[in-house]
């Protein structure tokens, strides 16, 4: 009794030192059940978060951890670094000699805005060939279609419910459409005069997972798109605000069953969103782009005024 007693009282610190480590390896592995629950797909967008808050927590409570807890940070550290790595890894543009490149900026300009001078000065000095923008309501596609010297090829699609959606592009666009994928809203599909037979754009906006009907709605959204590149002959790109992360399920479903890559990996975990807050900060604004199309750069814009940040991508055709 007496040999037992001076654990008795450190008992419920260690347990409660304890926890933090099984809630970490629980979010980290929940990320990895999505396509089981919309729930359990949400923890998937918080990766980096899962894994920063391992490696503190490994550090600032080193001595009084039970074996268990500590298995659970290694593996919460490993799972999400294992994840997070082919973004970090340096990845080289490749020759891009005799390739045609195209400059192409996405941007959720946030429908409730209205700074709009702003967004509109960094559109007409982006330098972009094309440009996708999202939630574009009435007066954004007012204020979007002065950009018409710079930019005189546009698709207008403005919609009342924050799903509308233009295309901006100093090229000649053909074959305009605006055909609704799946379950969600209507995306604005364009051909390109780049490479040597063109290649396809798909400008989209999924819903945002905030229920199971619109976590649903957007993963058959993102695999009808998925099955609208494995059907083309020619480069494919997909550009918006896919409202998933690259750890999501329905990413994931898109980049590994359809054949298609971001743009990202290689280039670092570009966050896009909450532009307004340090916290949460998500990658959930894309560039996807099939195999052949090679990324001669990445990189996330300035703030504009929207609660996203613009994604910019120099890509090179064949």
């Amino acid at each position: 009794m007496n040999a037992g007693s001076p654990d008795t009282p450190r008992r419920p610190k260690r347990v409660a030192l304890d926890l933090p480590a099984f809630g970490l390896a629980a979010g980290t592995a929940a990320g990895f059940a999505g396509g089981w629950h919309w729930l359990l797909d949400l923890a998937s967008h918080f990766r980096w978060y899962w894994l920063l808050a391992a490696l503190v927590w490994f550090a600032v409570a080193p001595w009084r951890r039970s074996r268990l807890a500590t298995t659970c940070l290694l593996g919460a550290v490993a799972a999400n670094a294992w994840t997070l790595l082919p973004y970090w890894m340096p990845a080289g543009a490749g020759d891009a000699a005799g390739l045609s490149t195209l400059r192409l900026v996405s941007l959720n300009l946030l429908a409730d805005n209205d700074d709009a001078g702003r967004t509109l000065g960094y559109l007409a000095q982006c330098d972009a060939d094309v440009v996708v923008l999202l939630e574009v309501d009435e007066a954004w596609a007012e204020a979007v279609a002065t950009l018409g010297p710079r930019y005189p090829h546009q698709v207008m699609h403005p919609r009342d419910d924050q799903f509308g959606i233009a295309v901006l592009s100093r090229l000649p666009l053909a074959r305009e459409r605006i055909e609704p994928l799946g379950d969600g809203p209507p995306a604005v599909i364009v051909d390109l005069p780049v490479g040597r037979g063109g290649c396809l754009l798909v400008a989209t906006h999924p819903p945002a997972p905030i229920a199971a009907d619109w976590s649903a709605r957007r993963d058959a959204q993102l695999a009808a798109i998925g099955d609208v590149a494995a059907a083309e002959s020619r480069p494919v790109i997909v550009a918006g605000d896919l409202n998933a992360t690259p750890w999501s399920h329905g990413f994931r479903q898109l980049v590994r069953l359809r054949g298609l890559r971001d743009s990202a990996v290689g280039h670092g975990v570009q966050a896009t969103w909450n532009a307004r807050g340090w916290a949460p900060r998500i990658p959930i604004d894309h560039v996807v782009v099939s195999p052949e199309v090679k990324v001669i750069a990445r990189r996330v814009g300035p703030d504009v005024g929207s609660d996203h940040l613009p994604v910019e991508a120099t890509l090179a055709i064949p």
